[in-house]
C-alpha cells in the first residue's frame, strides 16, 4: 500500500500530509526536525486498520512555516484545523517526542475531537532541566545535517543506512535551524503538568527502553495516573523505526484497551 502525498488548505497554512488506509482515523505526528516519512516503516502495517494520516507539522516537511512562534497549544490547533479540513470529526493521535508535547496539548485543548491519545518518547522535564540542557539543545539544532556517526547510534545498528540518513538529512534542512529551535521551545514552554491534569481524552504513554524518555517514567506515571505505559525493549528515541512491529503492536493494544473501556 503506498501513501498518499496530500495538501490540505487551512485557515493556519497550509498543511502537507501523507495518508494511506480506511477505518478508524489515526494521525501521526513525528518529531523535531523530521516530517511525516518518519513513520514510513508503519504506515503500510497501520493502514490495514486504520485511516492514517502523517503529518508534517507547520515549519517542516513541505507544510507552510508558521506566521509566528508557535507554541503547543498552536501545534495542537493545527492539528485540529487539518482534521476540519478533512472532514474528521473525531481522531486518535500518536505523536513523538515534540508530537508528544503536542498530543499531550490535544488531549487537554480538544479533548471532544480526540477518540485515544498516544504519547510517545516524550520526556517530562521541568524548566531547571530544560535550561541546564538549553547550550546543548541549541548545539544540536543548529547544526541541521547530521552525520552517521552522529545518527547510528540512536538507532538500531543496520537502520541508519545511506539513504536513511539522506532522508533524515533532508526533512533537517527543510526545517532548518529557526523551525526546529522554535519547536524546542514549545515543548520547554509547555505547561505539560497542567495539560496533564485536564487531559481527559483516553490515553497511552509509549518509550523505547534505550530512549530518554523512560527516565521519566515515573513522573509521567504521577502526572496521568491511570494511563497504559508500554516499554518497547532495545528500541532508542524512534522506536517507529528501531522496531516497527512492536510500535504498531502497541498501537492496536491501545485501540483494543479503547473498545474494552
Amino acid at each position: 500500500m503506498r501513501a498518499m502525498d496530500k495538501f490540505a488548505f487551512t485557515h493556519m497554512g497550509r498543511i502537507h500530509y501523507l495518508e494511506a488506509g480506511s477505518g478508524p482515523v489515526l494521525m501521526l505526528m513525528h518529531s523535531n526536525g523530521a516530517s511525516a516519512h518518519e513513520y514510513e516503516f508503519v504506515v503500510d502495517q497501520l493502514a490495514e486498520k486504520y485511516r492514517v494520516i502523517a503529518w508534517d507539522m507547520p515549519g517542516q516537511g513541505d507544510s507552510d512555516n508558521p506566521p509566528r512562534f508557535y507554541s503547543a497549544h498552536d501545534y495542537a490547533d493545527s492539528i485540529v484545523a487539518l482534521m476540519d479540513a478533512l472532514g474528521v470529526a473525531k481522531a486518535s493521535v500518536a505523536g513523538s517526542s515534540v508530537g508528544g508535547s503536542i498530543a499531550i496539548a490535544l488531549g487537554a485543548r480538544h479533548a471532544a475531537r480526540m477518540e485515544r491519545v498516544f504519547i510517545v518518547e516524550y520526556p517530562v522535564r521541568n524548566e531547571k532541566v530544560w535550561s541546564e540542557g538549553w547550550a546543548r539543545t541549541e548545539k544540536m539544532w543548529t547544526n541541521t545535517p547530521q552525520t552517521m556517526e552522529i545518527v547510528g547510534p540512536r538507532l538500531r545498528p543496520g537502520k541508519t543506512t545511506a539513504e536513511f540518513l539522506e532522508r533524515w538529512n533532508i526533512d533537517r534542512n527543510k526545517a532548518g535551524a529557526k523551525n526546529c529551535l522554535n519547536a524546542m521551545w514549545a515543548m520547554r514552554l509547555h505547561d505539560v503538568e497542567s495539560d496533564l491534569r485536564t487531559l481527559s481524552a483516553p490515553a497511552m504513554v509509549i518509550y523505547g527502553s534505550k530512549g530518554p524518555a523512560v527516565a521519566t517514567k515515573a513522573v509521567m506515571a504521577e502526572k496521568l495516573p491511570g494511563a497504559p505505559q508500554v516499554v518497547l525493549d532495545d528500541c532508542g528515541h524512534f522506536p517507529m523505526i528501531d522496531d516497527p512491529q512492536a510500535f504498531c503492536a502497541a498501537i492496536d493494544k491501545g485501540f483494543e484497551l479503547k473498545a474494552q473501556s
